[in-house]
């Protein structure tokens, strides 16, 4: 059979992606190797490297997949809402015993490992940063909600001690009085 009967091969890059969160939930970013994820998928060494050329690589692809789920979260929130892209960021973290936690793990994988893999969400939260400033009138006020909720992910992410359940939501609910507080200073 030659290549063009068979088609394309599918991309494996989903798969390879999910098994590199699965190893990073499991036994800790720093585990994350390409031949630790050629085991978990069941492909060659080749095959992973096929999709992601270096473990960077794949570091960098978890990284963009992190930034893909927040993008979805900000599309929906309404536009007309009192601070959209500072709620998009309140309801990430509301949501977050929803989403896949380990995604969340990228972020300690690409920082353990290079910390300049980390542009691309430094470049997202700098831009989520100058619409916010754009939606509030009071912008040292949406900086400091928006540096809590930033705070809390990662709180959360490291799962630190919280004060309970109890706590926490109201912590939330807290936060979201405060943007609503910011449109009317």
């Amino acid at each position: 059979m030659t290549r063009a009967q068979i088609g394309r091969p599918r991309n494996a890059a989903p798969r390879i992606l999910d098994a590199a969160r699965r190893i990073a939930a499991r036994e800790g970013a720093g585990n994350i190797t390409i031949d630790a994820v050629a085991l978990e998928t069941g492909l060659s060494k080749g095959g992973v490297l096929y999709n992601f050329r270096s473990k960077d690589a794949l570091l960098a692809g978890l990284l963009d997949d992190m930034i893909a789920e927040h993008r979805t979260r900000l599309a929906s929130v309404p536009r007309n809402a009192t601070s959209p892209t500072l709620r998009g960021h309140l309801e990430t973290l509301q949501h977050a015993s929803s989403l896949n936690i380990d995604l969340s793990m990228a972020i300690l994988a690409v920082a353990a490992e290079k910390p300049e893999l980390l542009d691309p969400l430094r470049d997202e939260l700098s831009r989520d940063l100058e619409r916010i400033d754009e939606e509030a009138s009071d912008q040292t006020g949406a900086t400091l909600l928006l540096l809590a909720i930033q705070g809390l992910k990662f709180h959360k992410l490291l799962k630190l001690p919280g004060g309970g359940e109890g706590r926490q939501s109201a912590v939330l609910r807290r936060l979201e009085e405060m943007i609503d507080e910011l449109d009317e200073n």
